[in-house]
């Protein structure tokens, strides 16, 4: 049994007292045991378990240029999407011998760059990251100046030239809206993230391309551009109800599925059904949802691989196995069709 905790943490030459070997042995066991004998190991094990050490992980870092420390910095950890992201990324870095550091920017720039910053003062051996918009360019670049290994996630940003991981936001929204437009629909809303992220740009022009692709009109008044939250979804929604009934929508596309809950609260809120009132489809399953209630038709997103192909690309670069250009993966989505997108409401 472990003894009892001292009011001082043990150290590595009491470590090496009981098993009656150096403190380099020791040293070797926490972060080298393959290169330890296989007794030798059990002994200073044991005597680690008995006076409850906890090796340095820090100074262990600086002494081998390590940390085993990777981070992940999303841009809203309430969404579901990045949940089963960092799941992802977990399942890798324990497969790895790496701990991860989570970050949530808020889908702020500057509280990404602090972030970053804390993060380069930690000596994280790399970093994976969706960023937050096209401001997030200078706080790449100064990874980039810094040698700081980085993967990008879910978003890429001009004129940086990094290993990136994304879904085809164009295809999708074309998909969702064609979807829309083959049910019969032709006055088809689109409620978007802030057009200074990436996605929300390439899901605009997914959606007017399927309207082109249809001979429809595309009508501003119906792209709403708000942010990837519930709250100012729920505002945007709430604007396009107040429309006239002649151009107000008979179906919604969401960007994302906190924009879709913001969406459903304003229908909801209006004393409108889904889908007899108005279809409604959106970016991103939300997993638990689905399993209870098969409701929201969905553009489907493997986010778990995100994650895990990402961090496998970190790692390469952490460990230069990968020195080639930048590499570009764009995972396939699948169109899950539920009753959200009823046709009730056809004009």
């Amino acid at each position: 049994m472990p003894e009892k905790r001292r009011k001082s943490a043990v150290t590595i030459q009491e470590v090496a007292a009981r098993a009656k070997v150096s403190a380099m042995t020791v040293s070797r066991v926490t972060n080298t045991p393959e290169r330890v004998a296989p007794a030798t190991r059990q002994r200073v094990e044991q005597a680690i378990l008995e006076l409850g050490y906890v090796p340095n992980a820090l100074a262990s870092g600086l002494l081998h240029g390590r940390t085993r420390t990777i981070a992940l910095i999303v841009s809203d950890i309430n969404n579901p999407f990045f949940t089963m992201l960092l799941r992802g990324v977990e399942d890798m870095a324990q497969r790895n011998g790496y701990t991860v550091i989570i970050g949530n920017s808020d889908e702020s720039v500057e509280k990404e760059r602090q972030y970053v910053q804390a993060l380069i003062g930690k000596r994280i051996d790399g970093l994976l990251i969706a960023p937050a918009g096209s401001g997030s360019l200078e706080t790449l670049k100064l990874l980039q100046r810094r040698n700081n290994p980085f993967v990008l996630i879910d978003r890429e940003i001009e004129s940086i030239q990094a290993d990136v991981v994304m879904g085809d936001s164009v295809e999708g929204a074309r998909v969702l809206t064609e979807h829309l437009i083959k049910l019969g629909h032709r006055r088809i809303a689109l409620v978007n993230g802030s057009y200074d992220v990436p996605t929300a740009r390439q899901r605009l022009a997914g959606y007017r391309r399927a309207l082109e692709e249809y001979d429809i009109p595309f009508d501003p008044e119906l792209a709403k551009e708000c942010s990837y939250r519930r709250g100012p979804a729920q505002v945007g929604m709430a604007e396009l109800l107040a429309l006239p009934a002649e151009r107000r929508p008979t179906a919604v596309v969401a960007s994302n599925n906190l924009i879709c809950i913001g969406v459903i609260e304003a229908l909801r809120q209006a004393q409108l059904r889904i889908p007899e009132d108005m279809a409604v489809v959106c970016f991103d399953d939300i997993e638990l949802a689905s399993a209870i209630d098969p409701f929201l038709t969905v553009l489907a997103q493997p986010a778990r691989r995100f994650g895990t192909i990402a961090a496998q690309f970190l790692f390469e670069r952490i460990d230069r196995s990968a020195p080639g250009p930048a590499r570009r993966v764009v995972l396939p989505s699948e169109l899950l069709v539920r009753r959200s997108c009823g046709s009730s409401l056809l004009r």
